[in-house]
């Protein structure tokens, strides 16, 4: 499939992409080292006790889980890890308990409202979104009752043009802009992306990435790619056929698998970019090291390095979540719940955070906050990092972090700032 080249309006008026920008218990003492899925852990850098001993505030998790489709707990499970970090070592939410309510979303409308309703009539005060696919069936309920929705991969219409959305990551909206930018500082004229055959999927590249891949002066194409379908050698060679200077390939585990060993297949030396779903274990062990040698990866931010921020994120997984799988998607589930609370606590002032109210005042608030798993970047949430006229919602940073796979390692990471595109 070819995006025209003619200029389309950045709105994104219907626009849901569920999943395809993404797919895509406490240990004991807080000293030495434990053994996580992601390996050892230096407990020391989770910090001294600092527990939590105000009166409880409930807080909404919603994650896709438990569905018979797709299913990602341990998004859920690294964002609960990050709220028994905060309870522990960062005295809760403005020195109050964080009490997490979980309701999965199993991708589909009757779980959603469900959840809508529980979180409603449970009074939560705000509801941490890890990897939604329904958020459109939910967001607008928790809107009409003031309750704020913040997460860090905004994808849904209602979560990129509703108000009362905040968000630490950009997104799909932002890898659009990051491999547009990407490609111009690497002087590319001609990028093929790679996704599912996925209705919303194409809508938002159509309305956001035709544009944006335009505007930097690179011919962008989109190829689709049946889901769940094996093999798909005549797609890729489909998108091979113009040469393009590079390609990216944005989908869950079994698509980026299915392209990706259709790339190699190939012979196809062109530079590969990808989403957090392409480096997944599952991925990494059904194609090996020469499937994902020199892949270039987009990711949220470093989980895996060794700066400060890294090396928190490996210690909670450690101490809260030891049999999670640290790696691929998961650490949005972290990203969403610690850039919360952090922004909450450094926005809070006088507010009562114990109110939906009082907790929108506190991230408008937020200024110059350590974004997690940032690699010393930071976030604020006085207004959105992208154009109003393209968002309603606040987005807070514009930051992704790239890497480059050497076999099945990643190597050093260093940043892009989507907003650029976007301005």
């Amino acid at each position: 499939m070819r995006i025209s080249g003619k200029r389309r309006p950045l709105a994104l008026a219907a626009v849901t992409v569920i999943a395809a920008a993404g797919m895509a218990g406490c240990g004991g003492g807080d000293t030495g080292s434990a053994q996580g899925s992601g390996g050892s852990a230096d407990l020391s850098v989770l910090g001294p006790a600092n527990k939590a001993t105000g009166a409880p505030v409930k807080i909404g998790l919603f994650n896709v889980e438990g569905g018979s489709t797709v299913s990602q707990p341990f998004i859920g499970d690294a964002a609960e890890a990050a709220a028994k970090y905060a309870n522990d070592h960062l005295g809760g939410l403005n020195g109050h308990v964080i009490e997490i309510e979980r309701c999965g979303d199993k991708a589909d409308g009757a779980s959603a409202a469900a959840c809508a309703n529980k979180f409603v009539q449970d009074k939560v005060t705000a509801v941490v979104a890890g990897q939604p696919a329904t958020a459109d069936q939910i967001v607008p309920v928790l809107q009409g009752a003031g309750i704020p929705w913040v997460g860090s991969s905004p994808a849904a219409a209602s979560e990129i043009t509703g108000t009362g959305t905040y968000f630490f990551g950009s997104g799909f909206i932002g890898l659009l802009g990051a491999w547009a930018q990407y490609s111009k500082d690497q002087h590319y004229q001609k990028f093929t992306i790679y996704g599912p055959d996925n209705p919303q999927l194409v809508a938002a590249v159509q309305a956001i990435g035709a544009p944006l891949f335009k505007k930097v002066g690179v011919d962008m194409q989109l190829v689709t790619v049946p889901q769940g379908v094996a093999d798909s050698s005549s797609q890729v060679q489909a998108g091979l056929t113009r040469k393009p200077d590079a390609v990216g390939v944005v989908a869950d585990n079994t698509v980026c698998q299915s392209v990706l060993s259709a790339l190699q297949t190939s012979g196809t030396t062109v530079p590969k970019l990808v989403n957090t779903s392409c480096v997944a274990k599952s991925v990494i062990d059904a194609l090996g090291d020469d499937g994902i040698n020199g892949v270039t990866l987009f990711d949220v931010g470093d989980p895996v390095g060794s700066t400060p921020e890294a090396k928190l994120y490996q210690a909670v997984m450690a101490q809260y979540a030891p049999s999670a799988e640290a790696t691929g998607i998961t650490p949005i589930g972290y990203l969403s719940m610690l850039g919360f609370i952090r922004a909450v606590n450094a926005g809070a002032g006088s507010a009562d955070i114990t109110t939906p109210a009082g907790v929108k005042t506190a991230i408008g608030n937020a200024k110059n906050v350590p974004l997690p798993i940032g690699d010393g970047a930071t976030f604020s949430c006085d207004k959105s990092v992208l154009p109003a006229q393209l968002v309603k919602a606040t987005i807070c940073s514009g930051q992704m972090m790239i890497t480059k796979y050497s076999g099945s390692q990643p190597g050093p990471y260093s940043s892009v700032d989507v907003s650029k595109v976007f301005g």
